[in-house]
């Protein structure tokens, strides 16, 4: 009989108490597994978004690269009869006269000006008139999202009795365009590497 109860004790099952600390243990166990997978998902979101803000930005660059490229060297004869290059360079946005992409222009040459706002990269063109550089309709599209900051650079001599060629940010020479530009760019609060482009120096 003594040997029965035994038994049956030993058949029971788990006490009330053992059942509460594997439930403990496996809400604890629940709790790393869930926070460990939380973490892998927010690395693996915070790893897309800065893979997809790098590819944004190279497109962007690799477009400026090119239009910057093949700017050219055009002149218009402003009101006082002079004699004057069709560019404009600022720390805040750039202007030159290049060919625009198919799928934006329509063929020949266009006015380009590439400045940022509302936190924004923009590119605004019209086509070129030698006659008059600010006639015809402007358009206008967003190359990158979230811009925080943007500082534009100019390297050359701005007159032939300069000394050597220096880094500027302004350009105020009417007679001729830079050998380089330099464009620093803040994306989202962080700092990119320079584009540096050769501007090709086009037709006299």
């Amino acid at each position: 009989m003594a040997a029965m109860r035994d038994s049956h004790r030993e058949q029971a099952g788990f006490t009330l108490l053992e059942l509460v600390v594997a439930i403990t243990l496996m809400g604890l166990v629940l709790v790393v597994l869930y926070g460990g997978l939380r973490l892998g998902l927010n690395a693996w979101d915070s790893g897309e978004a800065r893979a997809e803000a790098t590819n944004r930005l190279r497109l962007a660059e690799e477009f400026l690269r090119r239009q910057l490229a093949r700017s050219m060297t055009v002149y218009w004869t402003n009101d006082r009869q002079e004699r004057v290059v069709v560019f404009a360079g600022e720390a805040s946005h750039i202007e030159f006269v290049a060919p625009m992409l198919a799928q934006l222009g329509q063929g020949g040459l266009y006015r380009v000006r590439i400045e940022a706002g509302d936190g924004r990269l923009w590119i605004r063109w019209r086509p070129y008139l030698p006659a008059d550089p600010k006639a015809g309709e402007e358009r206008e599209t967003v190359l990158l999202e979230g811009v925080s900051g943007i500082e534009w650079a100019y390297f050359g001599s701005e007159r032939d009795d300069d000394p050597r060629p220096q880094w500027r940010s302004q350009w105020e020479s009417p007679a001729r365009r830079p050998l380089l530009v330099r464009l620093n760019l803040t994306l989202q609060d962080q700092s990119w590497p320079d584009l540096v482009v050769a501007l090709s120096e086009g037709p006299p």
